[in-house]
């Protein structure tokens, strides 16, 4: 009896000590995971939606009294008054079509307003609840603006602005994936598959307090994100990734009468690092116009403002041997028309937004011609009209990027008496629509990759 009870607990021993090792045996030869790194999906393709420059501001900021009217006037053709619905509509189509995650590259806010961020998140949470993670770095309007206001009545009045700690909170869905994050502002690396890294960089120059002056247009990336990003670019080479980068400033010259401020100032050191370590592609904003271009083996896709024309935004699919980008487009009319719970009078009013939204940007376009020609003395409506409608025209198709057209038809569009009577009277706009008319570099809707 004695003898099968040692026997029986002698092999139960053995059994335990041999699997003991067989797990010891695993633990030492499975991959190594370093301590801050987050595991990466398995996922053989991925996509993501890229957002820019949604100017968002909370309806709580503002009434529709004199101060807020004066803003809207300032707005660039901004729409400011159904930002929510745009949102709304963006979000249920990110449910519906479910990317792998949503990234925004900047100016997220209208002038760094903390509750318009923490509103806007509150937008965005049906996307957390179905496991969509929402990316984002902040913008040049983004961090302690002093312009961030609340309007009511005829009074601007200052609110709580965004510090570089509120941001990290309120967006902390990046943060909290991250692979790794800068030392010294907001950027950070995210590994979303075993193919590629994705590196969002905070270009943005701002006060570490409270301002009480204007944001700052230009943007520069510091020296020690600079040794940050080699060393992230560096080790997606040694894991064999492709990196990606995403930022707020432009890299490339999309404009060349007018890109100081929007060009990062160490541009040129940027690109030489991305070239050594053959990044193709890099996505930014701040312009607020949709373009493609490429320079040098670096293509760069400037997402067009989502609170302008056609609420615009990017599709990018990523896969083990190619990219793929295409730009879409949200239609609230739709959105609204096939809603149950909205308010029958909102409702009548959003069923109709594709079309305000086109003339408010078309109107800010006119603006522009006719307030340059009145102010060389010109007040003839033979000469206004055709110029404003021909340079509000232009405005569109440059900002959404439907620029990308042909000889034939560039001559065509500048037989048109508006085209010819900017160009008798005034030499800023024909520069201005000289450029905007046609698209010389890439295809501003969509883009390829193959490696």
């Amino acid at each position: 009896m004695k003898s099968k009870i040692f026997s029986k607990t002698f092999y139960i021993t053995i059994g335990i000590v041999l699997g003991l090792v067989v797990i010891a045996f695993l633990l030492i030869n499975a991959p190594f995971t370093p301590p801050n790194q987050k595991q990466s999906s398995n996922k053989s393709q991925q996509t993501f939606f890229i957002l820019s420059d949604t100017h968002f501001l909370a309806p709580e900021l503002h009434d529709d009294s004199k101060a807020f009217t004066f803003i809207k006037g300032t707005a660039a053709g901004k729409d400011l008054d159904y930002q929510k619905a745009s949102l709304e509509a963006f979000v249920a189509t990110a449910l519906r079509d479910k990317p792998d995650g949503i990234i925004i590259t900047g100016d997220l806010t209208l002038n760094g307003e903390k509750i318009s961020a923490e509103k806007m998140v509150q937008l965005f949470a049906p996307l957390a609840d179905a496991k969509i993670p929402l990316y984002c770095i902040p913008g040049n309007h983004d961090i302690h603006d002093g312009w961030a206001r609340k309007y009511q009545g005829s009074e601007q009045k200052t609110t709580p602005q965004i510090s570089p700690e509120d941001f990290k909170k309120i967006f902390s869905q990046g943060y909290q994936n991250a692979l790794a994050t800068a030392p010294e502002d907001l950027s950070y690396s995210l590994s979303i598959n075993a193919d590629y890294r994705l590196i969002l960089l905070d270009s943005n120059l701002y006060t570490r307090d409270d301002s009480g002056s204007q944001p700052v247009t230009q943007g520069k990336l510091r020296d020690s994100t600079l040794k940050w990003l080699r060393e992230q670019l560096e080790a997606a080479k040694e894991a064999k990734q492709h990196s990606l980068l995403f930022i707020h400033h432009n890299l490339l010259k999309h404009n060349p009468t007018v890109y100081k401020g929007y060009v990062l100032e160490n541009a040129e050191t940027v690109k030489k690092l991305l070239k050594d370590y053959d990044v193709p592609a890099v996505f930014s904003g701040h312009i607020h116009a949709q373009d493609i271009m490429q320079e040098d083996g670096l293509t760069e896709i400037v997402s067009s403002s989502f609170a302008i024309i056609d609420h615009g935004y990017g599709v990018l699919t990523l896969s083990d041997s190619k990219i793929d980008y295409q730009r879409k487009t949200i239609s609230v009319s739709s959105w609204a028309k096939s809603q149950t719970n909205l308010d029958e009078k909102l409702k009548k009013t959003l069923s109709q937004h594709d079309d305000y939204l086109y003339h408010l940007f078309d109107q800010d376009g006119q603006r522009l011609a006719y307030q340059t020609l009145m102010e060389q003395g010109i007040y003839d409506e033979k000469t206004l009209e055709p110029v404003a409608q021909f340079v509000g025209q232009t405005n569109i198709d440059y900002f959404r990027g439907t620029d990308f057209i042909s000889d034939e038809k560039l001559q065509t569009l500048k037989q048109q008496s508006g085209y010819q009577l900017l160009a008798k009277h005034s030499d800023f706009l024909k520069d201005y629509v000289d450029f905007a008319l046609q698209d010389h570099n890439l295809n501003d809707q969509k883009w390829r990759h193959r490696y």
